[in-house]
């Protein structure tokens, strides 16, 4: 009988040895997935929390910043306003006041927009001027066409 529990220890022994190197086999296995897992998350920029918690602080800065602009433009009744800026200095009045629509600032479009060309039909932004006749023109066909009118007005 002592035999057998020798024999029966050295079974189990080897048992618990195989288990334990599975467990480890497993261990290192699942450390492996998670550090692919990590690493295709940082490829694809999804840093875990962190990140999450950095986008949410820029979200709620945005908000407060965009409060702060809308309150800042909201002008209240009676209110005259003067920014001096580089550009100049500009007043402005609210709507309650009751200024002729004179005052009203129109949009600025700066450059203006390009003049187009004089050529009979065409209705391209011009590229050239004519040198003679200082007549914004497009294209080489259009020079013709405006001087093949222009001939005959000068022999008749």
């Amino acid at each position: 009988m002592a035999e057998q529990k020798t024999k029966l220890s050295e079974v189990e022994q080897q048992l618990k040895k195989a288990e334990a190197a599975q467990r480890r086999r497993m261990q290192s296995e699942k450390a492996a997935r998670e550090a692919e897992a990590e690493a295709i998350r940082k490829i694809r920029g999804q840093d875990s929390g962190r990140k999450k918690k950095e986008e949410k602080m820029r979200k709620q800065r945005d908000e407060v910043v965009q409060a702060k602009a809308a309150k800042a433009d909201a002008i209240g009744p009676n209110t005259v306003r003067w920014v001096i800026g580089p550009t100049g200095t500009t007043v402005i009045f609210s709507d309650d006041i009751g200024l002729p629509r004179i005052f009203n600032s129109l949009p600025c479009s700066y450059p203006p927009p390009r003049e187009k060309c004089a050529g009979p039909n065409c209705t391209n932004a011009y590229k050239y001027r004519d040198s003679k006749s200082k007549l914004p023109l497009c294209s080489l066909h259009c020079y013709k066409a405006i001087h093949g009118k222009m001939q005959p007005l000068i022999t008749c």
